[in-house]
């Protein structure tokens, strides 16, 4: 085994011969782990050690009184350079306000001298086998962790819509993901329908994680291939789409426990001036006019929840000038639907508008930062 390979057990004692009968007595113990045995005779002594060898040592028995520095503060100082050594305790005295301090330190476990053979050799595999636990528990949380970073990118990167560009009207799209999650629950897309008319797609799975990316996946895999451009320059009914979404969604749920999706599904014809609009459970858009914003309040059931929904459809004009506003669920956890109402009608279109309008919103809900994922689409239709 080379040097950058070896791992240790360190025994710490101010008396010689303890040491060596430690040693004597966790001798086969150790080489049957492929643990080193080192030997300290002081706290500094030890932390020399430690210094010199860091993490390669996995386990420490210390005992308490020893001069310059007590067996309790140097499993402190142990603590706070090494955190993830394993730390044990063995001592002929009992003196509370030591053994505080060395619990605090995060001793595994407390023994006594003269010890019992089995004993000792019963407490430091549970020290040992605790920390193996412990580190293939940490490694799997990275592994985890950096699927869910890995599928977080991919998601982000599947669902970036290709925005528009159009004289007749401007969108614009802001998506904040929830720093604490990786994956997304948020879906939306903008997409061509035809001459000036475009379909515009919110959606909120109630579901995190891997398992939210997936399914965001999956809406993006089906809608525009299976539906969306067989109807390219066709009529195309939002309400008649959910009721397709509802039941593909339901085929591919049908091995497992369903999830539920709310989903808005809106088309906007810019000649014609006209928008119209499906809800299956989703929030509800805002049309801001003459200095107000006033909801779509048509809706729906979710998506994935009943094998046959008849989805309510409506139709609203909208005028050069004036901008409808979608949001995702997460903008308006902290305020009430009057309140977000208000701050955007506020707010004119023009430089930092989304930004204007979550600065507003994290204001009248009193919060510093959104808690969950914040997805933003407007859509201003210009003057001609």
């Amino acid at each position: 085994m080379s040097e950058q390979d070896k791992r240790y057990l360190m025994l710490v004692d101010d008396e010689q011969n303890i040491l060596l009968a430690l040693k004597r007595e966790l001798h086969e113990w150790a080489r049957e782990r492929r643990l080193d045995v080192i030997l300290a005779q002081s706290a500094k002594e030890g932390l020399s050690r430690l210094s010199e060898h860091g993490s390669a040592i996995e386990m420490i028995i210390s005992d308490l009184r020893m001069p310059e520095m007590k067996g309790s503060d140097f499993l402190l100082e142990v603590r706070k350079s090494h955190p993830e050594v394993i730390t044990l305790l063995l001592t002929g005295f009992s003196e509370t306000e030591e053994i505080v301090k060395a619990v605090s330190a995060g001793i595994f476990s407390y023994m006594l001298k003269p010890w019992d053979s089995a004993y000792l050799i019963g407490e430091v595999t549970k020290a040992y086998d605790f920390r193996r636990t412990k580190l293939e528990n940490e490694r799997q949380k990275e592994r985890l962790v950096e699927s869910l970073r890995y599928a977080g990118e991919l998601q982000k990167a599947i669902l970036k819509p290709n925005v528009p560009a159009s004289q007749g009207v401007e969108f614009r799209v802001t998506y904040r993901p929830n720093p604490k999650e990786l994956c997304s629950g948020d879906y939306y897309d903008v997409i061509v329908a035809g001459p000036d008319r475009y379909l515009i797609l919110m959606g909120d799975i109630l579901a995190s994680g891997v398992q939210a990316a997936m399914i965001t996946a999956i809406l993006k895999a089906v809608i525009y291939p299976e539906y969306v451009r067989n109807v390219v320059g066709q009529a195309l009914s939002p309400a008649d789409f959910l009721g397709w979404l509802n039941q593909r969604m339901q085929f591919e749920f049908r091995m497992t426990n369903p999830v539920p999706i709310s989903f808005f599904a809106g088309l906007l014809d810019v000649r014609r001036q006209s928008f119209v609009y499906a809800n299956a459970g989703f929030t509800h858009p805002l049309h801001v006019r003459a200095g107000a914003a006033a909801p779509l309040p048509v809706s729906g059931s979710s998506l994935a929840v009943s094998r046959s929904v008849m989805y309510p459809e409506q139709t609203v004009r909208v005028a050069p000038g004036e901008t409808l506003l979608f949001h995702s669920p997460g903008l308006t956890n902290d305020v009430s639907a009057p309140a977000l109402n208000g701050v955007v009608a506020k707010e004119s279109p023009g430089p930092d508008y989304h930004l204007r309008i979550l600065k507003g919103v994290l204001a009248a809900g009193g919060a510093g930062e959104f808690e969950d994922d914040v997805t933003v689409i407007t859509a201003q239709l210009q003057q001609p």
